[in-house]
């Protein structure tokens, strides 16, 4: 019959949450252009400027010829918010009958 032996006790510290985005050492705010053109922003920059996954971003060359890269105007969102917050008031609204009303 085999020992029996002890699982060592380990006393995990818990991490320490900084509100201050902390570079890593040895990491620089570089990207490579992959083959497919892609390219993959820093996550100190993404943090600096606010974006998260699935923000839309829209390219600019400036007059000095440096691309900018800005954050796309959320259009299309904020007309989806206007259409649903007046969907009540179309609540018996016949769509086909309206249609079939008309004169052709």
């Amino acid at each position: 019959m085999a020992p029996k032996v002890k699982a060592k006790k380990t006393t995990k510290k818990p991490a320490l949450k900084s509100k201050v985005p902390v570079q890593r050492a040895g990491r620089t705010s570089t990207s490579r252009l992959s083959s497919k053109n892609q390219l993959t922003v820093p996550v100190d920059i993404l943090r600096r400027v606010g974006l998260e996954a699935g923000d839309e971003v829209e390219f600019v060359v400036n007059d000095a010829g440096f691309i900018e890269v800005l954050r796309a105007p959320n259009i299309n969102r904020e007309l989806l918010k206007l259409a649903g917050k007046y969907g009540e008031l179309f609540a018996g609204f016949d769509l086909e009958a309206e249609r079939d009303s008309w004169e052709r």
